[in-house]
């Protein structure tokens, strides 16, 4: 699954814009608060680090070298997240 993919199934999802961040291409418009995914150039290849900013720091971060393995994992981790916060309005 590619960035562009990942960003219909979300749609899709009806996971709302604001609360992923992928790399300024699609979702919200800043990192801040959210998980977000940025794209870089690494030594070897391209790499995908993921992480939620709080306060101008990141926590959680993770790197992958594979666009389909990053855009799996966002996708588990934002319906997962979801699901949550569905869960605990209904108590």
């Amino acid at each position: 699954m590619t960035i562009e993919e990942l960003h219909n199934k979300l749609v899709e999802l009806q996971i709302p814009p604001d609360k992923y961040y992928l790399h300024g291409l699609y979702g919200s418009s800043d990192d801040n608060d959210k998980i977000a995914l940025t794209i870089k150039k690494g030594k070897y290849t391209i790499e995908y680090e993921t992480y939620f900013k709080e306060r101008g720091e990141k926590h959680s971060i993770r790197t992958f070298t594979d666009e389909d393995e990053v855009s799996n994992w966002l996708l588990k981790k934002l319906v997962d997240e979801q699901e949550f916060w569905k869960s605990q309005r209904l108590k």
